[in-house]
């Protein structure tokens, strides 16, 4: 399974949209997604050294503009987008606990 993520990894990063494949990849990351960028990053950088800096500026960007996002999502529009989010994930319970835990500590 490895082995044929990395080729497929290897292989991408000869494509002309390599970059914003793994910016596709690398942003939502920050928020919540569960894949692991490097993964990609990590072969990209190996099959492409000449270009190994701009991909890891690029990764480093949109992984920033990732978190950036996912602020603007939890401080901006936590009232209508945030709540959809949560239910979306199914999350509730969590986010419940976690005010729970929160409220516990100030006490």
């Amino acid at each position: 399974m490895l082995r044929r993520a990395y080729d497929w990894c290897i292989d991408a990063a000869y494509k002309p949209y390599a970059l914003w494949l793994m910016g596709l990849f690398r942003s939502p990351r920050a928020r919540s997604f569960r894949f692991r960028p490097d993964v990609m990053l990590i072969p990209m950088s190996l099959a492409r050294p000449k270009k190994a800096w701009t991909t890891r500026h690029y990764a480093t960007l949109t992984s920033v503009a990732g978190g950036v996002l996912g602020y603007g999502i939890g401080a901006l529009l936590y009232d209508s987008v945030g709540h959809w989010l949560i239910s979306l994930y199914g999350l509730g319970d969590k986010v419940e606990g976690f005010r729970e835990a929160m409220r516990a500590g100030e006490a």
